[in-house]
Formats: C-alpha cells, sequence, structure tokens
C-alpha cells in the first residue's frame, strides 16, 4: 500500500467495506477483497487499544554538546531502515526525536515505542551506545551490530 493511503485510512477510520473502499488512494478491487478485510480488522485491533492513539507529548531536549555527529549518524540511520522497510521518514521520526534521542535514551518521542521502536528505536540507541556500527557495502549503507559495545 501506498503511504497515501495509509494516511488517508488513519483519518477517515473506516469501519465498513464501503467506507473502505471509498478511500481514494486505495481502490475499490483491494477494498473489497482480502486485504479489505484484514485493513478492517486492524483498524478494530487499534481502536481497541485506546492508550496507542495517544502519541507521547514531544520532547524538546536541547542535545548534549557535540552531539551533532551522533544527529547525523541517527539520520543515515533513519534513511536507511526507511528504504529497508519501504515507510514515509515522517511516519518514524522527525528532527526534533532525533535530537530528543540524542539527548535522552528516554526521550517522551514515537520514535521509541511501538512498531516505530521496532524499525527504527532499537537500532538507534544500539547506534548511540556503540553496539551498531554503519559500513557501505555494494553502495548500500550496512548495519554491523557489534557485541562488544564498540571497545576495541
Amino acid at each position: 500500500m501506498r503511504d497515501e493511503a495509509v494516511l488517508e485510512i488513519a483519518a477517515q477510520i473506516p469501519k465498513t467495506i464501503e467506507a473502505l473502499a471509498r478511500t481514494r488512494s486505495l481502490g475499490k478491487g483491494i477494498a473489497e477483497g482480502k486485504l479489505g478485510n484484514e485493513i478492517l480488522e486492524a483498524i478494530r485491533s487499534g481502536l481497541a487499544d485506546v492508550d496507542s492513539l495517544e502519541p507521547p507529548a514531544p520532547a524538546k531536549a536541547e542535545p548534549p554538546p557535540g552531539a551533532g555527529p551522533l544527529i547525523e549518524l541517527l539520520r543515515v540511520l533513519l534513511k536507511q531502515r526507511c528504504e529497508e522497510h519501504q515507510v514515509a521518514q515522517k511516519l518514524l521520526a522527525s528532527a526534533e526525536d532525533l535530537e530528543a534521542i540524542a539527548a535522552d535514551d528516554e526521550a517522551p518521542v514515537r520514535a521509541l515505542s511501538g512498531w516505530r521502536r521496532e524499525i527504527f528505536g532499537k537500532d538507534a540507541l544500539a547506534l548511540k551506545h556503540g553496539r551498531l556500527a554503519l559500513t557501505v557495502r555494494r553502495n548500500r549503507i550496512s548495519l554491523i551490530e557489534l557485541s562488544d559495545g564498540g571497545q576495541q
């Protein structure tokens, strides 16, 4: 599914196949097929967990002195994870989120909770603490887990 379809579904919160079929970027054939029922089930499941609908309040922690290079590495990691998982960057983390993560491992940002943590947040913290390294292989960014926390 395209990001536009996901965003439109999230904004409209359709509860029936007919309502889902009116999603412009989805298409009637998809809405009325097996995927349509799976989408509606995912919506019902998400609505059942009301706490997950309220994102944590954004933190505006000042990054520690000298954190600029770390923030840039986090930005590279974010781009790599978004390409790998075919997710728009703005859905995973903002520039402010990256600054908050650089400043605080427990920053109350969306990137450190739920599915965003699985795709990006865990790796961001591992990179920050020297348990993950970035390298280039065949003109692509690759991740290397370091067992000793980067200590040589």
